[in-house]
């Protein structure tokens, strides 16, 4: 037991070191709000544009390996009490927005935004549209978000779905690719 409880104190401290270089390499343009610590895994990256901005919660856990990616001028907001599983991705171009108490598990991904494509190929001119996960949901394993796409609260997205159209009922659950109502709880 004292084993376990020094294992808890040097990963919270480990983490504590991490939020602390986070906040002075970036300045104010990552907001952590006061309240239960931000929990940041090993090999957590925050990487913020230019006049980027990335507010996170009181109790956010990031689990070692996820990724916080916000491009130049975008906003990315998370609530209080989100978790993130490993090697989970979140890249804002413009605005991503997840509600409090959602669950992220492993690999989930979130873009708001992918490339112009046409009959010419791929261009690197990118198209956003905002990206809202509401409160409470669960992500599962391998889910990916794509860009103007809105997940109603309470909502769970089964692994390996991938959400190309919002899915508005609140209290459902939704999977497929691309996802689609299974069921509703209400």
């Amino acid at each position: 037991m004292i084993i376990s409880f020094s294992c808890k104190v040097n990963k919270w401290l480990a983490s504590f070191m991490r939020v602390i270089l986070a906040r002075v390499l970036l300045g104010n343009r990552l907001k952590v709000v006061s309240g239960k610590p931000l929990y940041m895994g090993k090999g957590v990256r925050i990487l913020l544009g230019k006049n980027a901005f990335c507010e996170i919660g009181s109790g956010v856990y990031l689990s070692p390996g996820c990724v916080i990616e916000v491009l130049d001028g975008g906003v990315l907001t998370i609530g209080d009490n989100v978790y993130m599983n490993d090697n989970c991705r979140v890249t804002a171009a413009k605005n991503v927005c997840i509600g409090s108490g959602s669950l992220f598990g492993p690999n989930v991904q979130i873009y708001d935004h992918d490339h112009e494509f046409d009959i010419g190929g791929c261009r690197s001119t990118l198209k956003s549209s905002p990206v809202f996960i509401g409160q409470n949901c669960w992500l599962c394993t391998n889910a990916v978000i794509t860009r103007g796409c809105a997940v109603a609260d309470r909502s769970l997205v089964s692994a390996n779905s991938v959400v190309t159209r919002s899915l508005l009922n609140p209290g459902a659950l939704y999977a497929g690719v691309p996802a689609r109502l299974i069921k509703s709880f209400k």
